[in-house]
């Protein structure tokens, strides 16, 4: 039995026996910076999102999950948060995930410190919907998950990389979830994503159309045609072909990390996807074994030269066959349900703690870009429009750069409005509702959510919602008249509310 397992999982992946040392400590320490700036950004909004007086209190999504699924629903979705889901423990759910994830950068007792982030993330990602549903969020916890795999749970300090090499199973776990990550989003590009994709087109409205533009997707938009086209099979080629190069030997392994790298860095810097550039930058690091490490880092504190074989252990052989065929699975479907068992069961169990997902990143790109604008007025004549962090809103304002932190409300914003159609009037979701009548009251914590108060003095007596079309300004606008964006007005959405009228969202 024991020559049998060593020898499958050695033709499995021939590749693992030298050491991934440098690769393992480097995602452990990349993984405390990712969750204490991801806990500072939700630490940051998150009482005025998911608190007691929030837009949508964590305590409305334990009641409705309670009903659901009844007596089993802390089973079913496990979290921190069913002993309490007041404001103060979700603020000590981000404080302590912060503090986690720096023991985890620095490296004291990494593997608890790397669990209790962990919960507090996941504990935190049940509860707080819709405001943390992104791609990096559901990503950060699968990537949580796996990283517990690369050293023992009794280590207090990082060893030295040349004895962390031999926990190989959490690096063909996180090349397994790189592997589903890409080659998922490459298939849903081609199949339910826009036929931009398929076209070559995809990059001539992407950086225009995209959530959260930064000002370089503004000059990335204005290259040649061609070469936005050039970009596109670029990128087809990185999540299509590539993903297969995690099976080859070390030299194709390095040229997807490099690949990879520069399409994280690219995302990086041309938009405000949160975590997920980080997270692939990661994933990409992880591909990188120490021998190839050795040809960079200075020899007195590079990985040792000695090449050990992994010696897969019987645990190891057991987490192999019910987890990769899943990860499998769930690259080729998007409904792992009808997987047949016992990996159903394991997809239940690990689904429940998202750590099995499926992936498929930007499958959609709009030709056109709609934002809903909300105003306020004290008269009802005269309506000052309330600013955004991010979303484009002025169309003087330069289009912002702000690396990890999301503004949740924004991104909320940026969804709702892409997916409205001209027939669509006056359908607002719940979190909307409590936004605008939390304006009306002049609600410190729905304040705190914009950049500043357009009503420093009193509040305002009415809002409305109205809604345009922006696209970007042609360097001639830009220059002559000093704006990033060009807008039309579309349409008024919905009724004019206020606190006393009969369409109030108090009475709603």
């Amino acid at each position: 039995m024991n020559f049998i397992r060593i020898h499958f999982l050695r033709r499995l992946a021939p590749h693992y026996g030298p050491h991934y040392g440098v690769a393992a400590q480097g995602c452990l320490r990349g993984l405390g910076l990712i969750y204490v700036i991801s806990f500072w950004s939700l630490a940051s909004q998150i009482v005025a999102l998911s608190g007691s007086k929030g837009l949508l209190p964590a305590s409305i999504i334990k009641s409705f999950l309670r009903e659901q699924s009844g007596v089993m629903a802390p089973a079913q979705f496990p979290s921190l948060l069913w002993l309490s889901s007041d404001s103060l423990m979700l603020l000590a759910l981000t404080g302590l995930g912060a503090i986690a994830g720096l023991c985890l950068l620095y490296g004291f007792y990494p593997w608890f410190s790397a669990l209790l982030s962990w919960v507090c993330w996941v504990s935190l990602l049940q509860f707080c919907q819709p405001w943390m549903s992104t791609p990096s969020d559901y990503l950060t916890a699968e990537v949580g998950f796996f990283a517990l795999f690369l050293l023992t749970p009794l280590t207090r300090f990082y060893p030295p990389p040349d004895k962390m090499g031999s926990h190989i199973t959490g690096i063909i776990f996180l090349n397994g979830l790189l592997f589903k990550v890409l080659f998922s989003s490459g298939l849903a590009k081609l199949t339910f994503g826009s036929s931009a994709w398929a076209e070559s087109t995809a990059f001539y409205h992407f950086f225009e159309t995209q959530d959260f533009p930064s000002t370089a997707a503004w000059f990335v938009h204005l290259f040649p045609a061609t070469l936005l086209k050039y970009g596109v099979w670029g990128m087809m080629f990185i999540e299509i072909m590539l993903p297969f190069y995690i099976f080859l030997p070390r030299i194709f392994r390095n040229i997807l990390a490099g690949a990879l790298g520069i399409e994280a860095l690219i995302l990086l810097i041309t938009g405000n996807h949160g975590a997920l550039p980080l997270l692939l930058l990661l994933l990409a690091f992880v591909l990188i074994d120490d021998v190839s490490w050795r040809k960079i880092l200075p020899e007195s504190w590079g990985p040792s030269a000695s090449i050990q074989m992994y010696q897969p252990s019987l645990s190891s052989f057991a987490l192999f066959i019910m987890i990769l065929p899943l990860m499998i699975w769930q690259t080729y479907s998007m409904n792992p349900h009808k997987i047949f068992p016992p990996w159903r069961q394991v997809e239940d169990v690990l689904g429940s703690v998202h750590a099995a997902n499926t992936y498929a990143l930007f499958p959609t790109v709009e030709p056109t870009r709609q934002e809903l604008s909300l105003q306020g007025s004290v008269d009802g004549r005269a309506w000052v429009e309330y600013r955004f962090k991010l979303k484009p809103t002025d169309p003087r304002s330069a289009p912002g750069l702000s690396l990890m932190h999301l503004p949740r409300l924004d991104q909320q914003f940026v969804q709702f409005a892409a997916g409205l159609n001209n027939e669509s009037n006056g359908d607002l979701p719940l979190w909307l509702y409590r936004l605008i009548e939390n304006l009306l009251l002049n609600d410190p914590g729905a304040q705190s959510l914009f950049p500043v108060n357009p009503f420093p003095d009193q509040p305002p007596r009415f809002m409305r919602l109205a809604l345009y079309e922006y696209s970007y300004a042609d360097p001639v606008a830009h220059r002559e008249d000093d704006v990033w964006w060009t807008r039309e007005f579309v349409r008024l959405y919905g009724p004019v509310f206020s606190l006393d009228s009969a369409a109030t969202p108090q009475k709603l």
